[in-house]
């Protein structure tokens, strides 16, 4: 057990209530994308996501969350289901609220750094492969060829290295 899941499980142990240090430290890639989970509560979730080339390439919503992208390195554009684009820089953020399509795409030079946080309202279902839907309302796997993912390659470099 890693340091973070340690935090993720301390954080989360038989309902008690206590803060849970996490860190950002999280593999750049030559190819593909990564996705980390960093924290965790029952009502909200932290991740990084790395992508050196593409994204989130297939329109999609989720019906259980909202979320926001920060970008803390390199740039994003988000489309939505017309093809709408909204340019993100770095130390920018995008909200998207439950039940709206989107896609993102890597669009500036490098990797792609990222913070993506999810809230969802408690007592509702949270996450799951039915929860994220494509245009046609079937679930859109992430990590699937329907999804135009490429395997992900890391480059043995760190974004956040000295966070542990």
């Amino acid at each position: 057990m890693n340091a973070n899941q340690r935090n993720r499980r301390q954080a989360n142990i038989a309902g008690k209530t206590k803060t849970a240090l996490f860190s950002l430290k999280t593999p750049y890639m030559k190819q593909g994308r990564v996705t980390q989970l960093v924290a965790e509560t029952t009502n909200l979730w932290i991740h990084t996501k790395i992508n050196a080339e593409g994204g989130e390439n297939e329109i999609h919503k989720h019906m259980d969350e909202d979320h926001a992208f920060i970008v803390l390195e390199g740039q994003m554009s988000v489309f939505d289901e017309n093809g709408g684009e909204t340019e993100v820089k770095q130390y920018q953020g995008i909200m998207i609220p439950k039940g709206a399509y989107y896609r993102y795409l890597n669009t500036g030079e490098g990797n792609l750094v990222v913070i993506r946080v999810g809230a969802g309202i408690k007592g509702q279902q949270q996450g799951g492969r039915e929860m994220r839907l494509g245009t046609d309302g079937k679930p859109l796997v992430t990590g699937t060829v329907q999804n135009r993912n490429l395997p992900p390659i890391e480059s043995g470099e760190f974004f956040a290295e000295s966070a542990g």
